[in-house]
C-alpha cells in the first residue's frame, strides 16, 4: 500500500495512508504522504509472534468505527472538502469497504499479490462449496491439475500449509462473499499473467487495473517491517553471472525441505 500511494502521488495525486497502530511506519521514509493513525487493539504486540490471521481478523473487527469516525471528520474539514474521492483497501481490510459505502465514497480493492493467487482464492471457495476439497484433507490432496487453475495442483493451493485453514478460509470468505468496490488494482503485469487475468476478470466482473510490479515503479525507500538479511551478498558475488535463480515465498510462508527440493527441480 506503501509503495502504490507512492506511485499514485507520482502521478498527482494527494494520498492519505490510515495505518493501525501495529507496526506504524516511519513516516520520514514516506515525505509525500499524510498518515492516519487508527486504534487497532493490537499496538503492544511483536510482528514475530503474533499469527496474521488472528490480526487480520482483528483488525476487520477493531478498526470499522475508529477509520469511520475518522473520515467522517476528514470530509467536514475544510482543507479536505471535495478531496477525498476514493478509498483504496488491501483486500483483507474488507471493513474498509463498509466505511467507504457508509460515506458513499466509491472503494478500490488492493491485491498485492499476483492475479494467479488473487483467482487461486476464488477457486478454492468455489471448490469447498462443491465439495471437491475439504479442510481436513489439505494435506493429502492430490496431485491432479485444478481445472480452473493449470498448471497448479489441488497440493499446489495456498491452504495446504496452514494449521489454521478453517480461520484462514474463513477470512477468505468474509474477504470475498460482499464486495461492492468499482475496481481491482493487482501487482502484476499483463505480459505475465495473462491466462489468469481473463480468467479473474470473468469472475470479478469489473475492471481489473495491473500495475505493477510496485517494487520496480514506487520510489526506492523499503516498506519492509522487518530488517533485510544481507548476508548472503557476499555468496552472491562469488557465483557466475545469471547462475542463480531468486524465488520469493514472502515473508509469512513455510516450507518443508522435501517440498523446497521438489521445487528445484521443476
Amino acid at each position: 500500500m506503501l509503495q502504490l500511494g507512492s506511485i499514485l502521488h507520482s502521478k498527482g495525486f494527494s494520498i492519505t495512508i490510515a495505518h493501525t497502530q501495529f507496526n506504524f511506519p516511519n513516516t520520514l521514509n514516506h515525505p509525500n504522504v499524510n498518515f492516519l493513525p487508527i486504534v487497532d487493539g493490537f499496538s503492544n504486540c511483536n510482528v514475530s509472534s503474533v499469527n496474521f490471521i488472528d490480526v487480520i481478523s482483528g483488525f476487520n473487527s477493531n478498526c470499522k468505527a475508529p477509520l469511520q469516525e475518522l473520515m467522517a471528520q476528514m470530509m467536514e474539514a475544510k482543507e479536505y472538502q471535495d478531496e477525498i474521492t476514493c478509498i483504496i483497501y488491501d483486500e483483507c481490510m474488507y471493513f474498509a469497504e463498509a466505511v467507504a459505502n457508509h460515506l458513499k465514497l466509491p472503494s478500490v480493492i488492493l491485491s498485492t499479490s499476483s492475479a494467479t493467487n488473487a483467482l487461486s482464492f476464488h477457486t478454492i471457495l468455489q471448490l469447498l462449496k462443491d465439495s471437491h476439497i475439504s479442510i481436513q484433507d489439505a494435506d493429502s490432496m492430490s496431485p491432479e491439475l485444478v481445472p480452473e487453475l493449470q498448471p497448479l495442483r489441488f497440493k499446489d493451493l495456498p491452504i495446504s500449509n496452514f494449521n489454521n485453514r478453517e480461520d484462514l478460509l474463513q477470512l477468505i470468505a468474509k474477504a470475498h462473499e460482499t464486495r461492492m468496490s468499482s475496481a481491482i488494482i493487482l501487482n502484476t503485469m499483463n505480459c505475465l499473467e495473462q491466462t489468469s487475468l481473463v480468467h479473474f476478470q470473468q469472475q470479478c466482473q469489473v475492471p481489473l487495473f495491473t500495475i505493477g510490479p510496485f517494487h520496480k515503479i514506487a520510489p526506492a525507500a523499503s516498506s519492509s517491517l522487518m530488517e533485510e538479511e544481507n548476508s548472503c551478498i557476499a555468496w552472491l558475488d562469488e557465483q557466475m553471472r545469471n547462475s542463480i535463480i531468486y524465488v520469493s515465498l514472502g515473508s509469512i510462508a513455510s516450507m518443508k525441505k522435501k517440498e523446497l527440493a521438489e521445487m528445484a527441480w521443476v
